[in-house]
């Protein structure tokens, strides 16, 4: 039967089912009878699913549902004052930012990490986060690093940059089509605005305050949460046989294409609620059933004892 692994597949479900789920029937029904070793089997097993739902929605595993992941919401070419996007419009405009030469000299873990090298990539102001975090209190980046409308610059190393970066060179190249690979643009800065507090203690009380205030707080715990980041073609050059290949150099002359993306926390756990409840009202009404019939059974005994 490998010849149809579809036909194959449902044969091996109903076999486990009739093998698992039969021999416990059969064993119950032989000592209390069918109809009362149905109602047994049934109780236990929606029983045992309400526990295993519960345990699915718990920890995120098991029968899961849509993972969270950046959905793009448009893509921008030029400034973002013209996005359709509200939000996206108070991002910082990349002349008003400072250059990162600048920030550069005088800080020696920064000139260690990015030596002026002409055949090394031009930092960033996100690599020089990763690298000096407390260079978000230098003057010169101040309503930069943290903007008044919400906006945070994020450093190159955050775990937000890497997934949302991935998210828009994949927009970008599979979907869209505008760059025939992700070596043809650089990444220039991430921007995040929203999503959730962070949680101040570790301490069991602290976390479960955290969880209380976050579930009470519209919107119900879960505020928009959006990013935005911004590329740019690279220089066109040459490779030459038996040379490692240039370093990708932004070309002032393109435009700056921006991909806004809003979070979508999806519904991994959902299936597993679903399931969780469903189990939940059939192990009640099976109990009830259960206990209704107790209750009939003592009465005709003693009736026929009277």
């Amino acid at each position: 039967m490998s010849w149809d692994p579809g036909f194959r597949g449902i044969l091996t479900v109903v076999v486990a089912t009739l093998i698992l789920g039969g021999s416990v029937y059969l064993l119950l029904a032989t000592n209390s009878g069918a109809r009362l070793g149905f109602l047994l089997a049934l109780t236990g097993l929606a029983g045992w699913m309400m526990i295993m739902g519960l345990v699915w929605a718990m920890y995120g595993i098991g029968y899961q549902g849509r993972v969270a992941a950046w959905e793009v919401e448009e893509v921008n070419y030029g400034a973002l004052t013209e996005a359709n996007t509200a939000d996206a419009r108070t991002v910082p405009p990349r002349d008003e930012l400072p250059d990162p030469r600048s920030l550069i000299e005088g800080n020696d873990a920064l000139e260690t990490q990015f030596p002026d090298d002409p055949s090394l990539r031009e930092p960033q102001l996100g690599d020089l986060l990763s690298v000096d975090p407390t260079l978000a209190e230098d003057p010169a980046l101040e309503g930069i690093v943290e903007t008044d409308e919400g906006w945070e610059l994020l450093g190159t190393a955050d775990s937000q940059t890497g997934e949302a970066a991935a998210a828009a060179s994949a927009y970008l190249v599979d979907e869209r089509a505008l760059f025939t690979e992700t070596s043809d643009f650089v990444v220039l800065d991430s921007w995040s605005k929203g999503g959730k507090d962070d949680r101040n203690g570790d301490s069991l009380l602290a976390r479960a305050a955290f969880k209380a205030e976050r579930i009470v707080t519209w919107p119900l715990g879960h505020p928009t949460h959006r990013v935005v980041v911004r590329v740019q073609e690279v220089v066109a050059r040459e490779e030459v046989p038996g040379q490692p290949p240039p370093t990708p150099e932004a070309d002032p002359d393109e435009p700056v294409t921006s991909v806004v993306m809003v979070r979508d926390l999806g519904s991994q756990r959902q299936p597993a609620v679903f399931v969780t409840i469903a189990s939940a009202i059939l192990f009640a009404i099976c109990c009830t059933s259960l206990h209704r019939r107790d209750k009939l059974v003592r009465q005709a005994r003693a009736a026929a004892g009277g």
